[in-house]
């Protein structure tokens, strides 16, 4: 059975104004962090690695 469609939440006031803030330095935080796309690559690979299945035989 399906379920009532909610109605979508809407920022209004201080809100907007700290939403845009916190998303115009969103960047400055990610580089504060040391996050960078190489990094979350590498560590998307290194997670990968983990549930890869090693097939006996496949030694290419």
């Amino acid at each position: 059975m399906a379920r009532e469609i909610k109605p979508t939440p809407v920022l209004e006031g201080q809100d907007v104004i700290e939403f845009y803030k916190k998303m115009a330095s969103f960047k400055d935080d990610l580089k504060k962090l040391g996050i960078t796309r190489e990094s979350i690559e590498r560590d998307a690979a290194k997670f990968r690695t983990m549930f890869k299945v090693k097939v006996v035989g496949d030694e290419k």
